[in-house]
C-alpha cells in the first residue's frame, strides 16, 4: 500500500467502512483453529483498543473482511494492529511474516442500503467458496444475525479465569471486560463486542435479511469487482437467475415461446454484467454452449 493511499485513508471522516486485507497469494494468512482463534481475539483487541464498532467480520484462509464504524485513522490503525499482530502469529508458527508492502482496501460505505449490502456480500463470502452454509461460517460474525442458537454458544467468563489463561487465549497483555464469554473452541466469542442489535434492526427481519443474502446475485457481483474478488455462481442459482431475468425482460411470456435471438439477448447482457459461466447458462436457457459463445463475440447483441 502506497504512502498516498494511506495518507487519503487517514483522512476519512468518521462513519462505516468495509476493510479488506489484501489477500495472500500462494500461502495462508490462518493455517489451523489456533490461528483462526488468535484471529479472532485480534478482532476483539481492536475493538477495545481504538474504540471502534464492529458490524460483522469473517476471517478467510488468506485474507479477511470487517465492516466497522470509525474514523478513516481509526481503521487504518485497526489494520496496522492487525498487520502487526498477524505477522507476529506467523512467525511464532516457523513461517514467512506478512510483505512489507502488505496492505488494504478501506471502502467508505456513505449510507445504510450501502452498509446493508456490504454485511450481505460478508455472510456471502463464505458461503461462496464453499466453506459452509449461508452466515454459517464459525471463524467469523454473520451467523450471530436472527439466529436464536447463536446465544446457546456460552463460556466461562473473563472474570472467572486466571489472568495467564486470558493471555494464552489472546497472545495479549491488554484486559478484556470481565463480562466477556471465552469458548473453549472459538476463544473470545463475537458476541461480546459485535453489534448484533444494530445490524437486526437495519434489516428488519430474518426474512428480509436471508432472502437479500441468497438471492442478490447483481449486488455481490458488483461488491466483488470492486475488492478484485470472484463470484462464482452454481448450477441453481444461474438458472434462478436466468429465469428472474426472463421474466423481468418478457413479463407474461412463456419460456417455451422465446425464440432463441430473445433468449441470447438475455444471455449477453448477463455475462456482460455477471459474467456467468456459459456452460452454465446454455443448461438453463436449453441452448448449445456454441450458440452462448457465438452470441457474446457477435457485435449484433449486447447490453439492451
Amino acid at each position: 500500500m502506497n504512502r498516498s493511499m494511506r495518507v487519503e485513508y487517514n483522512s476519512l471522516p468518521m462513519g462505516d467502512y468495509h476493510l479488506c486485507l489484501n489477500r495472500l497469494e500462494g500461502r495462508w494468512l490462518f493455517y489451523d483453529d489456533d490461528d483462526y482463534r488468535m484471529g479472532m481475539a485480534g478482532v476483539a483487541l481492536a475493538s477495545l483498543k481504538f474504540e471502534v464498532k464492529f458490524y460483522a467480520f469473517e476471517l478467510m484462509p488468506n485474507h479477511g473482511h470487517f465492516v466497522l464504524n470509525g474514523t478513516g485513522e481509526q481503521c487504518m490503525k485497526v489494520f496496522s494492529f492487525f498487520k502487526r499482530r498477524y505477522s507476529e502469529q506467523l512467525l511464532k508458527k516457523g513461517r514467512a511474516p506478512l510483505p512489507e508492502d502488505y496492505g488494504c482496501l478501506l471502502k467508505p460505505l456513505p449510507n445504510k442500503e450501502a452498509l446493508m449490502t456490504e454485511i450481505l456480500y460478508l455472510a456471502r463470502n463464505p458461503y461462496e467458496k464453499e466453506f459452509c452454509c449461508p452466515g454459517g461460517h464459525r471463524w467469523g460474525s454473520t451467523y450471530l444475525y436472527f439466529n436464536e442458537l447463536s446465544g446457546m454458544l456460552g463460556g466461562e467468563k473473563v472474570s472467572s479465569l486466571q489472568i495467564v489463561d486470558i493471555r494464552s487465549i489472546t497472545g495479549s497483555r491488554e484486559t478484556l471486560p470481565p463480562n466477556w464469554l471465552i469458548h473453549p473452541v472459538l476463544g473470545v466469542l463475537p458476541s461480546n463486542f459485535i453489534d448484533v442489535t444494530e445490524v437486526e434492526r437495519l434489516f428488519g427481519s430474518p426474512k428480509e435479511y436471508h432472502t437479500r443474502l441468497v438471492k442478490e446475485y447483481e449486488t455481490a457481483v458488483k461488491i466483488a469487482r470492486t475488492l478484485g474478488e470472484e463470484v462464482v455462481f452454481s448450477q441453481s442459482e444461474v438458472r434462478d437467475i436466468v429465469n428472474t431475468e426472463l421474466r423481468n425482460s418478457y413479463p407474461g411470456r412463456l419460456f417455451k415461446s422465446l425464440s432463441k435471438e430473445e433468449k441470447c439477448r438475455v444471455a449477453v447482457r448477463l455475462h456482460e454484467s455477471l459474467s456467468l459461466d456459459t456452460r452454465l447458462m446454455a443448461q438453463a436457457f436449453y441452448l448449445s454452449e456454441l450458440t452462448i459463445i457465438q452470441a457474446i463475440r457477435s457485435k449484433d447483441y449486447g447490453i439492451r
